[in-house]
């Protein structure tokens, strides 16, 4: 069975050489005083010869989006971080005066990467507005000393990874990273000992300016004890408190049980509270400029990945926040006190503006509420809980590095692999085209071309301009929904392309399994004990081996990305039902699948899925949990258990997960549902307050609004928040 691929183009010209200078390499973990050596990514020889120069969409060309060396760059650098996450874990021979497990350390570790990467985007990336146009598309190269730690860098590399909140976030409050563009991937990846996959040493400038610009050391701090602080402002008084990161109490910053009182008014404050504040903050920006700040998640659309009409935005963040014209603006500390320091008491206020008359007790919290509310449960500027990102990233990383993917010299005699990769991915592109609105689940070698494609987010971005949309990718989503869309994914696949969408051993639906007869796609015609030696040494049969290969030795490249399979949580026993359907459903397609073998009636590709199904696991069996209170103790802020396997302990879980904080809304994990945008969110409002005006200026008839409410026209709002 041969993998090779057919060659598209006669260039002979060897790939291109990638270039960092000295001050670009990262440091060594250890602290290893190594003069600065030159370092330059050079990707494997001939690797992108075998590209395509451009794709056919829907009738369109469309140039290559991600070439194969692009793809192994990406590696480097996930290698990087799979070996850093390990030194931190195994860590031997340094103070340790509280106790703490490999995840547990490692969970420390990424709250304090985070704030180090906040330190870096606000002192030295900037946030300002220097008065330039942010969004017109003008990029600017990383300086070489502001090139960051390698920790930062991991915190930068998941951010990217939610493209559609990265853009957001870069929108309202990061212009400075909006500058910067794409991820510098090859810039950093050419900053990494390709064989031993540890940072070169970097120079004497770049840490400096790092350390002088940020406050903080320019190597990764791998251990944390008692003594070491950080400064926290206070919600209240807005004073700094110097706060441990870890106490023997469990009420240091990075732990989940953090708590505070303030040495300069006595407030006491929590995650929570610093959460609440930042909420209060975006509503004062809205008092006092309300063409240039709105609330979360009211900017770029959930659908399409682009900004809406600024009107909406502003119209949005004023309906949620029952604001009107002519109010003047309220100190954050000041609306708190009067609204309430608890995320249930925004949310109670916010529900107001949502539903107006209609806020009951009994009304479940609007998902349209929930999705604003999101971004608000933890501190900082980041409209996601990055540490746990990165936790859930960590499980894709995983997958390359057990594919082999990361390994020194890989790809010096292969390049095929990461060539069907990007392939791949761009016919995975062309199925969003014919299939809108739907939701397509990846393979692990698609994903890994898909990861890199948002990183070059100058690039991603116009994917709104070749197939409508800008595919946004969520790492939190329902494992029931992630595996009727993985069959449903298999099935169009199957019936545009010709072939199986993967051969790693997971069984498809049935129907796209050829087996149930007939001449065509080389099937055979009689049971395994009727066949001739002819017909048993027939040749493999494979028309598009430049989508998929028959080899062993790359089949579970085509396994289901599942790293984002997210059992919900409240209650957990509907998860295991779940799992149980599952099952039976695989159990049904195995016994029919050795029938059709058995009878001969099964295609070459069939019999090697049911050959391969023997020891193979299948996905979406073993979600990650969501929503947990404590996933590695009382360490890490974090609210994914992909490392313990823990569920819901208590009623309280810190983080993104609305249903753990007690809240009415549906859970926000819950992404594979429905979520509209900044539109549909107004009209959904006007519904609500029976607002004639709103409906018809939003496009919703009279009609419409009257069966929802079910009870006729009300009286209309009073001070109507949003002028047309």
């Amino acid at each position: 069975m041969d993998s090779a691929l057919p060659s598209y183009t006669a260039t002979t010209a060897e790939a291109p050489t990638y270039s960092a200078d000295a001050s670009d390499a990262l440091p060594g973990y250890d602290g290893a005083a190594a003069s600065a050596q030159p370092s330059a990514f050079v990707p494997a020889a001939r690797i992108d010869d075998k590209v395509p120069n451009h794709f056919k969409f829907n009738d369109q060309y469309v140039k290559v989006q991600v070439m194969p060396s692009e793809l192994q760059a990406h590696l480097v650098l996930l290698g990087a971080f799979h070996r850093l996450r390990e030194e931190v874990r195994t860590i031997k021979g340094v103070k340790a005066d509280i106790p703490m497990e490999p995840d547990e350390r490692y969970a420390v570790f990424l709250q304090r990467a985070v704030y180090r990467f906040e330190q870096w985007v606000v002192r030295m990336i900037g946030t300002g507005d220097d008065g330039e146009d942010e969004a017109s598309g003008q990029s600017r190269r990383l300086a070489a000393n502001e090139v960051p730690p390698l920790d930062v860098i991991m915190v930068w590399h998941t951010y990217m990874l939610n493209p559609r909140t990265y853009y957001e976030d870069c929108l309202r409050k990061l212009p400075g990273l909006l500058k910067v563009g794409s991820f510098p991937l090859l810039q950093l990846a050419g900053s990494i000992d390709q064989d031993t996959l540890l940072p070169h040493p970097p120079s004497e400038s770049r840490v400096a300016a790092f350390s002088s610009l940020t406050g903080q050391p320019f190597d990764p701090p791998a251990n944390t004890t008692s003594e070491e602080t950080v400064a926290v402002f206070c919600p209240s008084c807005s004073q700094a408190n110097s706060i441990p990161w870890i106490t023997y109490k469990g009420d240091g910053y990075a732990q989940r049980g953090f708590a505070c009182a303030c040495a300069h008014c006595q407030f006491e404050f929590s995650r929570e509270t610093l959460g609440v504040r930042k909420f209060f903050e975006d509503m004062e920006n809205c008092m006092r400029d309300s063409d240039k700040y709105y609330l979360a998640n009211t900017v770029v659309d959930y659908q399409g990945g682009t900004p809406v009409d600024p009107i909406l935005s502003k119209g949005f963040s004023w309906n949620v926040l029952s604001l009107r014209e002519g109010l003047d603006p309220i100190r954050p500390e000041v609306l708190a006190t009067k609204i309430g320091w608890t995320m249930k008491a925004v949310e109670e206020y916010c529900r107001k503006g949502v539903l107006g008359k209609r806020n009951r007790p009994a009304i479940d919290t609007p998902r349209q509420l929930n999705v604003i509310l999101a971004p608000y449960r933890h501190p900082g500027p980041f409209s996601i809980d990055l540490a746990s990102a990165v936790i859930r990233q960590m499980g894709f990383v995983e997958k390359m590095v057990g594919l082999g993917f990361t390994e020194p010299g890989r790809w010096e005699d292969d390049n095929d692999t990461l060539t069907r990769c990007v392939v791949r991915y761009h016919h995975f592109l062309e199925l969003m085209t014919v299939s809108p609105g739907s939701y397509v689940v990846p393979t692990l070698d698609i994903d890994l071309a898909w990861h890199t494609h948002q990183l070059l987010c100058d690039s991603y971005r116009k994917l709104h301009d070749i197939i409508g949309i800008v595919p946004d990718h969520d790492d939190k989503v329902n494992q029931g929904a992630l595996s009727d869309a993985y069959d449903k994914t298999a099935e169009a696949w199957k019936a545009r392309f010709g072939v199986p969408y993967s051969v790693c051993g997971c069984l498809p639906a049935l129907k796209t399994m050829d087996i149930s007869g007939g001449s065509g796609g080389g099937l055979s015609l009689f049971s395994k004990k009727g066949k001739s030696k002819a017909a048993l040494e027939k040749p493999f049969e494979n028309a598009r081996p430049d989508l998929i290969s028959p080899s062993d030795g790359v089949a579970d490249q085509t396994h289901p990305s599942d790293h984002y399979a997210v059992a919900i949580m409240n209650p957990a026993e509907a998860n295991k039902a779940q799992a149980q359907v599952r099952r039976q459903e695989l159990a049904k397609r195995a016994k029919e699948l050795e029938k059709s073998v058995e009878k001969g009636k099964a295609s070459q590709w069939s019999e090697i899925v049911q050959k391969r199904a023997t020891d193979h696991t299948p996905s979406f069996l073993c979600p990650v949990h969501y929503g947990v209170s404590e996933p590695f103790g009382k360490f890490g802020q974090g609210d994914c258990a992909a490392l313990s396997g823990g569920g819901l302990a208590g009623n309280f879980g810190a983080g993104e997960c609305c249903k753990a904080n007690g809240l009415n809304g549906l859970c926000v994990a819950q992404y594979d549902q429905g979520r509209g945008g900044p539109l549909d969110s107004l009209r959904f409002i006007a519904l609500m307050h029976d607002d004639m005006e709103m409906s018809q200026a939003l496009g919703v008839s009279k009609a419409a609004v009257l069966g929802v409410i079910g009870a006729g026209p009300g009286a209309g709002r009073k001070n109507n928040v949003f002028m047309w």
